[in-house]
């Protein structure tokens, strides 16, 4: 599902214990409980009020020598302003995970939600865009990354 395709997408990034990943404070549980999952801590920030994205500014007063990623969550149809997450993220040297559940379909400057980080996850739950009832995918550009899940899904370590 979509809270598993987020947990194998930081596991394969290498997040795990005593990390702390950028999350926004208005999203679903699953995003937060991912980093949980991965035994890493989940460090809430705002939204913008105009669009109910991640605040990036408000990441800058979160952000420690823990800090190892930034999840966008791309929520109601809306796409997070991925300009200026990639750019904190890449000033920062963090991981970008994309939670594009229900981003489906939607765009930011004419790319696909979920194609900007290092990692994009969807979800096909009864109440998304696409649905199968349930299920996930995961999407990225990087090989590592890509050889890393395959071994996570079937029951890796």
């Amino acid at each position: 599902n979509g809270t598993i395709a987020l947990y194998l997408a930081l596991r394969a990034l290498g997040i795990g214990p005593e990390d702390e990943v950028i999350v926004p404070n208005f999203t679903f549980i699953a995003s937060a409980n991912a980093v949980e999952m991965c035994g890493a801590t989940p460090v809430f920030v705002d939204i913008n009020r105009d669009d109910l994205q991640i605040n990036i500014e408000d990441c800058h007063r979160v952000l420690t020598g823990k800090t190892k990623a930034i999840m966008a969550v791309h929520i109601f149809g809306l796409s997070s302003n991925m300009t200026q997450v990639n750019k904190f993220a890449t000033e920062n040297n963090l991981k970008v995970i994309e939670d594009a559940a229900q981003g489906i379909g939607v765009k930011w400057e004419g790319k696909h939600s979920g194609t900007f980080g290092d990692v994009g996850c969807f979800s096909f739950f009864a109440d998304k865009t696409i649905t199968t009832g349930e299920g996930g995918f995961v999407v990225t550009d990087d090989p590592a990354i890509y050889e890393k899940m395959l071994y996570l899904r079937n029951q890796g370590a």
